[in-house]
């Protein structure tokens, strides 16, 4: 490898993710770490929706200009104490309908000049890495003078609800056209979004191991509940089992079922005297709840969304030392030794029955598995992958592809 490829290992990295601070995702957690030693320079979510005139969209449409103009943060970041902020925040000002020609050009020019104005208060000589994991940045590629290029991918997005294929379709496809790697949380998707130079990498989900380790006071709002706790702390969204949360509450009347997250069902297939709906709570609060829980639940369907999901929750459960039932997607085999797999509702029933007799001292178990795969883990095989990505990049470039599935050096299921 030449001087490029060297100076790869200190370059600075450009993300392209979502909106800082509005919701602890996975990117954030892993450039948490990474900005501890490098340059980042964070571009806030473009948008992968057409928009629609709901109250959610207009709120928060209305929260982006607000920043854009007054400046401040879109959310809470600071819910995480460990890692660091970003080098910089960018706060893009894009026309979200990427499909239309007049838009793809007007966000190219204001993307690429608000991430330059940003570099060069970075002070950094160094030619960039840009990774990002929003199919509509593809219109930047080739502006910054990048390095590499890596397309980090958490979700298929052509099977997100509200999520309009027919706009981010033709995207993605011209991003795996053009993207040097792919980085992918699912194996599924290390397959379906493999790009054309058939590079393409396995990094699955980690957790912040400290943060749903360390001992909390339980909450007030379930501290009086009816135990055992049929805990899930996740979004009511269309990939919950409805059913199954119905059949949870009528087989289990004595327990009750707590249900932490936002909301987007309308949940009246599941109100019963035992069913809790708390909606959301902020991040840092979030361990206690999940420490309170007696087993905790992943009620998902198995779909094509699903098959291509690597949840969160189960290393957070885990963590906090809870045992852990789960329906059987794709992505919780690696952790088989570790949780309760059920193919159908009358297993999840009985592993959930099971699952809170499980002796207290031996729920320390997960935790050692949980602990094998934080979020400074994962962060340190990234920047390991970005490096490989760097030093192929500049020693094939123009040649063709190599085909393979390539691990990260760092251990992993």
């Amino acid at each position: 490898p030449g001087p490029d490829a060297q100076a790869g290992a200190g370059a600075p990295i450009v993300v392209l993710g979502d909106d800082w601070g509005r919701h602890v995702s996975s990117m954030q957690h892993l450039f948490r770490h990474i900005a501890r030693d490098r340059v980042v320079i964070w571009v806030n979510g473009i948008g992968h929706r057409v928009p629609r005139l709901t109250v959610e969209y207009l709120r928060r449409a209305a929260g982006k200009i607000r920043v854009l103009f007054q400046g401040g943060k879109i959310g809470t970041a600071g819910q995480i104490e460990i890692g660091a902020e970003p080098t910089t925040i960018v706060h893009p000002m894009v026309i979200p309908w990427h499909h239309r020609r007049v838009a793809r050009a007007f966000n190219r020019w204001s993307l690429t000049r608000a991430i330059r104005r940003a570099l060069a208060q970075a002070g950094s000589a160094q030619r960039p890495i840009l990774v990002t994991g929003s199919p509509p940045s593809v219109s930047v590629f080739g502006q910054l003078n990048e390095i590499a290029t890596v397309y980090y991918c958490m979700d298929d997005f052509l099977h997100l609800p509200e999520v309009s294929p027919e706009m981010l379709g033709p995207l993605e496809e011209e991003l795996l056209m053009r993207v040097d790697a792919v980085v992918a949380t699912a194996r599924s998707l290390v397959e379906t979004k493999r790009p054309r130079s058939g590079r393409a990498y396995y990094l699955p989900q980690g957790v912040n191991f400290e943060h749903f380790a360390a001992s909390r006071v339980p909450p007030t709002d379930i501290a009086a509940l009816p135990r055992p706790l049929i805990g899930f702390a996740g979004g009511i969204t269309t990939p919950v089992d409805l059913r199954l949360l119905k059949r949870l509450s009528e087989e289990f009347p004595e327990a009750s079922v707590v249900l932490v997250g936002p909301v987007r069902l309308d949940p009246v297939e599941i109100r019963a005297p035992n069913v809790h709906i708390l909606g959301p709570r902020p991040y840092r609060d979030l361990p206690a709840y999940v420490q309170s829980f007696d087993v905790g639940i992943i009620p998902y369907v198995l779909n094509p969304h699903t098959v291509a999901v690597d949840p969160l929750k189960l290393l957070e459960y885990l963590a906090a030392g809870v045992p852990v039932v789960t329906t059987d997607l794709p992505e919780v085999r690696k952790y088989r030794d570790a949780v309760a797999i059920a193919p159908d509702h009358d297993s999840f029933v009985r592993e959930v029955r099971r699952a809170w007799t499980v002796e207290s001292e031996s729920r320390g178990a997960p935790q050692g598995v949980a602990r094998e795969h934080g979020w400074d883990r994962r962060a340190t095989a990234l920047v390991g992958i970005l490096s490989e990505i760097v030093q192929r990049t500049i020693s094939i470039h123009g040649a063709g592809s190599d085909g393979g599935v390539h691990e990260p050096a760092s251990p992993h299921p």
